[in-house]
């Protein structure tokens, strides 16, 4: 490696300019996860972007390798002294299928924004929806939580009925947060084993699908919890995709279209802060093994995410593979759906199944309740 500061090449200079500027990002963005929004709400944005900010100090490792200058170091420190937020993004492992022998303690879960069962950006069709149950009744998970859950009470988008059916259970707790004559959409849990309770924890206005339901669940004489989570959404509208598409694509910035985007982004992150804190104050006085599931609208960089995980094994944590991208939509292009276990459940598998019918695809997982020691 040369080691002669004094003689840079122009070009090594803008570069090295880059490489500090860019690890002080990444840097920033380890903060994220710790900092609560509420208090403190820039972080949250250098969180967003730690994707780019890595795969950008990994250019810039490149480029040093290449150039044989100890800069290289530089780049290589800043991306090592996030080691842990590294992998809650990258699991260092091939995605996992089934790894326990099926056994009367294991329970698979599917969770799944189904996006009131239309393809994202469009109306209902028949054909979609029929995909939708061909999946689920494929996967067969004993434990299905649906976000953005819509039925009608009679016809073919008696969704209720019809999950029942391929899932050959009779168990669901359903929650409806808007209605009208026939028809409603809100969240759901289904499950091939009794729920001997169930409720709400409200951390929205009633009319707001960003909730969060639970159901106690017996199995073979066990009973765990299943929460249903589904945090603030950001509540982009179609004019602030097309502005995000025009500066992805073609750098065009505006400082109107910068401004809403931004505001919306960080009132969603300060009301995930305040919502992340009611779940799991609920929680802690569950007197059975719980789970967290759903879908969070944020990233593993994000103060949410990092406060819901605590105490918890992240089911990706534990057995996903690569980058584990969660959401089909335009943005935020990442891995936003979650399952958590509280410490007496082991995680054995960890999957995203890509079928692009919502704009999220289900995650689905095995969880093995009350292992023995």
């Amino acid at each position: 490696m040369k080691v002669n500061n004094k003689r840079l090449p122009l070009i090594d200079k803008i570069f090295l300019f880059f490489t500090c500027a860019l690890g002080l990002g990444l840097l920033l963005s380890y903060l994220a996860p710790v900092v609560d929004p509420a208090k403190f709400w820039l972080f949250a944005f250098f969180g967003l972007a730690f994707p780019i900010l890595l795969v950008a100090n990994l250019v810039m490792v490149a480029y040093w390798l290449i150039r044989q200058r100890w800069h290289v170091l530089l780049p290589v420190i800043c991306i090592l002294a996030g080691w842990n937020v590294l992998l809650n993004n990258v699991g260092i492992r091939p995605p996992s299928g089934a790894s326990y022998p099926p056994e009367v303690n294991m329970v698979s879960l599917m969770t799944y924004n189904v996006h009131n069962f239309k393809p994202w950006g469009y109306d209902n069709d028949p054909n979609t929806k029929h995909q939708f149950l061909k999946l689920i009744e494929e996967q067969q998970p004993g434990v299905f939580c649906a976000q953005e859950f819509y039925t009608k009470t009679r016809g073919q988008y008696d969704m209720i009925d019809s999950i029942k059916a391929v899932l050959h259970a009779d168990d669901y707790y359903y929650e409806p947060f808007e209605s009208v004559e026939g028809e409603s959409a809100g969240m759901a849990i289904f499950s091939k084993y009794p729920i001997v309770a169930h409720g709400m924890v409200q951390l929205n206005k009633l009319s707001s699908g960003n909730q969060s339901i639970y159901a106690d669940i017996k199995k073979d004489g066990k009973i765990f919890r299943i929460y249903n989570v589904h945090l603030q959404s950001v509540g982009f509208k179609p004019p602030n995709y097309a502005y995000l598409e025009g500066v992805t694509k073609h750098f065009k910035v505006n400082y109107t279209g910068t401004k809403d985007v931004f505001i919306k982004l960080r009132k969603a992150f300060i009301k995930r802060s305040a919502q992340v804190k009611i779940v799991k104050a609920h929680a802690a006085k569950c007197p059975y093994p719980y789970i967290f599931c759903g879908d969070f609208n944020d990233t593993p960089a994000s103060f949410a995410v990092n406060y819901m995980s605590k105490g918890m094994k992240n089911a990706f944590r534990e057995k996903g593979g690569g980058l584990s991208r969660t959401y089909n939509g335009a943005f935020p292009n990442y891995q936003i759906d979650f399952v958590m276990a509280s410490q007496q459940i082991n995680v054995g598998s960890y999957q995203v199944l890509v079928r692009k019918l919502s704009d999220h695809f289900p995650v689905v997982t095995e969880l093995l309740l009350n292992p023995s020691k």
